[in-house]
């Protein structure tokens, strides 16, 4: 009797036990095609960005250049003059880099965390169907020492956005 007793609360015990997984967040991301392609998009916009200002920036060495030139020929009155519109243009150049760094530093926030909100609703709509209780997720600062690889499903997590990625949202 104490034997069936004992046999029934394992299998209590088993059928109530949590169960908790494993994802690599890092190899998620590498291999997340939504991630790659948002990260080409960012890496267009960005190299848009530095052009416009490379080209600002050129305007100003060579106007810089041709004042060097041309300061013998000049007056003090328009040497003053032409010093003043350089220091305007150098302004407006270090004005345009900053406002670009501070774009391109705003479009990687806001594309991350797009991915991130994608990667976590996928994850959390995962557990969900498969009876999962708790998903740790493995960085390289190393939160998880250890997990076995039996409880590891970094593969499908890939697998399943990648596919919701092409195929859209399935419920």
């Amino acid at each position: 009797m104490l034997t069936v007793i004992l046999l029934v609360y394992v299998c209590y015990l088993q059928y109530n036990a949590k169960r908790t997984v494993i994802v690599n967040a890092q190899t998620v991301l590498e291999n997340y095609q939504g991630f790659k392609e948002a990260q080409d998009l960012f890496e267009i916009r960005t190299n848009e960005m530095k052009e416009t200002f490379e080209k600002q920036k050129k305007i100003y060495e060579s106007k810089s250049n041709e004042l060097e030139i041309i300061s013998s020929k000049l007056s003090n009155q328009e040497m003053v003059v032409k010093k003043g519109e350089l220091e305007v243009l150098k302004a407006k150049t270090i004005q345009l880099g900053k406002a670009i760094e501070d774009k391109v530093a705003m479009q990687e926030e806001e594309l991350l965390q797009g991915v991130y909100n994608k990667i976590n609703d996928f994850v959390k709509r995962y557990a969900e169907n498969n009876d999962i209780d708790l998903i740790e997720g493995i960085t390289s600062s190393g939160n998880i020492m250890y997990a076995s690889d039996a409880i590891d499903i970094t593969q499908d997590i890939i697998e399943g956005l990648n596919i919701e990625y092409v195929e859209g949202v399935t419920e």
